[in-house]
């Protein structure tokens, strides 16, 4: 296991290339949207610092003066939670904005090594709860409200309802978590939130099976990610291999009546077929099938994990687009229907 400093450091050195690749990544035409406005979610620790992202539809601020609401989509960026930033994804924000005609809000979780296992779930977490608190204020209509995230940030878009679910009365005992026990009380306004579906991009779901296995059972193991990549985003995010088998970590591990009453009836899953991460994927569909879950999965042909995020300027985005407007069909069916 390395060093805590040794691993920031790594960190650092791959963050300032990966903003680069992002860089030529918005370059592709049309340019990646800006963020209509940024919010930070009041803490009493002032050295804790949470940044919300939102992407809104042109007509936003003339609803907004009309007392509409507008559904809400919450996003969680990608990165191994090491990596990346909230405006990563802005390409998928314009779909949402376009297609689904909502509002959505990408959130700037705290990264690892310097905040690991539970920080990213606490923040997914605070975000839904700052936005339920602030509705009426920010214009979203909270009872249509969906979870989306790509990679570390489809870890996030389950497990975030799962802990958010774990703080209000349940029927059954919540699996212990440690450290995340101390985690922000609930408010009496997320009585109103309710989460429709989820979205899902080539999610991380199991941490305790190792790499290396999975690597050896991939369709193709020489376009799967690299051991040096993998190895810092476990040991930064979770360095307590115990808490590798917490439900918030590896969802995957989670009892079936956990995920029964803590996840929409609706999900969505997109599973790369050159992925490492394909047959946790394949195999957690069929579970969540199993337990009633209306779910969807899409297998993306010759695909390496994170195929759409490509630094290549010149790339067919079409392509990436029609599977993002395909989502963005069936989100907004979904909201049509609450």
């Amino acid at each position: 296991m390395a060093s805590r400093w040794f691993l920031y450091i790594q960190a650092v050195f791959w963050r300032f290339l990966m903003r680069i690749g992002m860089f030529f990544h918005d370059l592709a035409s049309p340019r990646s949207p800006r963020p209509t406005f940024t919010r930070s979610i009041p803490f009493e620790d002032r050295c804790r610092k949470v940044i919300l992202y939102f992407y809104c539809p042109p007509n936003y601020y003339q609803r907004l003066r009309e007392g509409n609401r507008l559904p809400v989509i919450v996003n969680f960026h990608g990165g191994g939670f090491t990596l990346g930033c909230a405006t990563d994804d802005s390409r998928w924000a314009r779909c949402i904005v376009e297609e689904v005609g909502a509002v959505m809000v990408s959130v700037g979780y705290r990264r690892a090594p310097e905040n690991p296992f539970p920080d990213a779930v606490d923040d997914g977490v605070d975000a839904l709860l700052y936005l339920a608190a602030n509705a009426a204020q920010l214009g979203l209509d909270v009872s249509r409200l969906a979870l989306s995230g790509f990679s570390a940030g489809g870890n996030l878009a389950v497990t975030v309802p799962l802990r958010l679910h774990s703080l209000a009365p349940s029927e059954f005992q919540e699996p212990v978590l440690n450290r995340a026990d101390s985690t922000v009380k609930l408010v009496d306004s997320t009585d109103s939130l309710n989460i429709v579906a989820l979205f899902c991009w080539y999610p991380i779901l199991d941490f305790e099976e190792s790499r290396d296995h999975r690597r050896a059972m991939s369709i193709m193991p020489d376009k799967t990610l690299p051991s040096f990549f993998t190895t810092l985003f476990d040991e930064s995010y979770l360095p307590d291999l115990e808490e590798r088998k917490s439900p918030y970590a590896s969802p995957a591990r989670a009892p079936d009546e956990y995920l029964a009453s803590s996840l929409p009836q609706d999900i969505f899953l997109y599973i790369c077929e050159w992925d490492m991460l394909m047959n946790e994927g394949q195999q957690f569909v069929r579970r969540l099938q199993g337990l009633g879950k209306r779910v969807r999965a899409m297998m993306i042909e010759k695909a390496k994990h994170a195929w759409d995020k490509s630094p290549n300027p010149f790339r067919d985005q079409d392509q990436v687009n029609v599977l993002y407007r395909d989502a963005c069909a069936d989100m907004k069916a979904i909201f049509g229907e609450t």
